[in-house]
């Protein structure tokens, strides 16, 4: 049964408004005249009936002699496919100029939207790369400012060590009169002697317990020494990277800007996006200048490091000459 309320009625008119339009009235054909409704079974059983309906119709007409009729019905099929077959050739010369014309929109869309893209994501790259830099910048100001707190406690630690050490000596000063003092009076004195012998030790044990912790909290601010030079190292080795980087997207620059020129000359119609590129350009040329300064601030900041490391190595080398003197300071007493 028809969809939809498709009756031979409704085939029928459209039937007959291909016809006028000079297309073939198809099932197909049809049944996009009638809204893509109702199905090709139905259609083709009301297609047929029509068909019978206007065969018998012609074979009722009295008037004309059956050699006419078939001659009539011959010249009919004729036509009708003569017809069909010049708007088969029509619709396909059609369509293949349409399809080379839609073909090509889309290659010129997709390259434009390919170039669009890639200016983009270049561009971005270039934002992510200066903003990078900056997150480097205040990592060495920071990292600057965690030397100038370790390079002051070194010096507390210095102060301590220098402190520790007199109160050694003076308690070393004080032994030896002491022991000078039990030499005398041993025999007088024994139980005193003992008492201070073990006053000595207990202060001794004191200080040794001190020195320990001088030596724990001196190994700390060593392995701070030692980082603070690695993430010296890094911020350099990532300065050079981004250098690299930036070069990079410059060189990709120069060849969009080549291939954008390049379609100028076969679309017409891209003059205004080239123009647009054009601005993108002068963009790109005022990041090259950035890039310049970057390299001059990077030279900079190699002088710094520089320096840096020079008075990091010295400090480290008096540390270890006062490590050196103390260490040797116990065996000297012993």
């Amino acid at each position: 049964m028809a969809r939809g309320g498709i009756n031979k009625a409704l085939v029928s008119n459209a039937r007959e408004t291909l016809i006028s339009r000079g297309e073939n009235p198809s099932i197909d054909a049809i049944r996009v005249e009638l809204g893509n409704t109702g199905s090709k079974s139905t259609i083709h059983r009301y297609l047929r009936e029509i068909e019978e309906e206007a065969s018998a119709r012609l074979d009722d007409e009295e008037l004309l002699s059956q050699p006419i009729k078939e001659l009539v019905v011959r010249l009919a099929s004729v036509l009708r496919q003569e017809a069909q077959s010049l708007v088969d050739d029509h619709q396909a010369t059609h369509q293949s100029q349409v399809k080379a014309l839609t073909d090509r929109l889309q290659e010129l869309e997709k390259s434009i939207s390919s170039t669009n893209n890639i200016l983009e994501a270049k561009e971005l790259e270039l934002k992510a790369a200066l903003s990078d830099l900056d997150a480097r910048r205040a990592s060495e100001e920071a990292l600057k400012a965690s030397e100038t707190k370790a390079n002051q406690a070194n010096e507390k630690l210095h102060a301590l060590l220098v402190e520790k050490q007199a109160q050694i000596e003076s308690l070393e000063e004080k032994h030896r009169h002491s022991r000078d003092a039990m030499e005398h009076y041993r025999h007088s004195v024994k139980d005193q002697r003992e008492q201070d012998q073990r006053k000595h030790e207990h202060q001794v044990q004191q200080l040794q317990a001190e020195i320990r912790t001088l030596n724990q909290t001196l190994s700390v601010k060593q392995g701070d020494i030692t980082q603070l030079n690695k993430d010296n190292g890094r911020l350099a080795a990532e300065l050079g990277a981004t250098q690299k980087t930036v070069a990079k997207l410059e060189a990709e620059q120069r060849k969009l800007t080549t291939n954008l020129e390049s379609k100028s000359e076969e679309v017409e119609s891209l003059k205004t996006q080239l123009s647009e590129f054009e601005n993108q350009s002068e963009e790109l040329d005022k990041l090259k200048r950035l890039n310049e300064e970057l390299l001059a601030w990077k030279a900079q900041a190699s002088v710094s490091i520089g320096k840096l490391e020079t008075e990091i190595s010295i400090k480290t080398e008096m540390m270890n000459r006062l490590l050196e003197e103390r260490s040797k300071t116990p065996e000297a007493s012993g």
